[in-house]
């Protein structure tokens, strides 16, 4: 099977994209998180809300939006779906624990365990860096030489 190859200066320009919608989310975040240490009045839910948006933003921009917009869902093999699959299922866990982390950061009981479902998000998130070759229809290793090189 022919390995598929990206167009790295696409490539760039697709993430430079993403990176600025996430950028610009952030910033909507600390000016509310500014806006609440000034007047003294952070609601929580509303904080919780802008959090797990983010968080969906994030995942739809990088797993959906990317990869519509490089072109790798036209003509995916059998192999490039059971790699989305697998993309979506980890995805599902990461976000999940990190959803639950966010509704639990009101909850004077979660402090002592918050760390474990952000360690769950990190493992899941590296889980999926793995798989991502294999979706997209590329080798791993010489798309990130050519990227380097370019």
């Amino acid at each position: 099977m022919e390995k598929r190859v990206i167009d790295p200066e696409k490539r760039k320009q697709v993430q430079r994209t993403t990176t600025r919608a996430v950028i610009g989310i952030t910033l909507v975040i600390v000016a509310y998180v500014a806006y609440a240490m000034i007047t003294k009045n952070l609601n929580i839910f509303i904080f919780e809300a802008m959090l797990m948006t983010f968080v969906a933003a994030y995942v739809i921009l990088n797993d959906f939006v990317e990869p519509y917009r490089l072109g790798i869902f036209e003509g995916m093999t059998v192999g490039q779906k059971e790699g989305f699959i697998k993309i979506l299922v980890l995805d599902a866990v990461g976000i999940g624990a990190v959803l639950y982390w966010i509704l639990g950061m009101g909850n004077a009981e979660n402090v002592n365990n918050s760390i474990f479902p952000l360690l769950i998000y990190i493992i899941s998130a590296q889980w999926k860096r793995k798989f991502r070759p294999e979706f997209e229809g590329t080798d791993g290793e010489e798309q990130e030489e050519k990227e380097e090189e370019s």
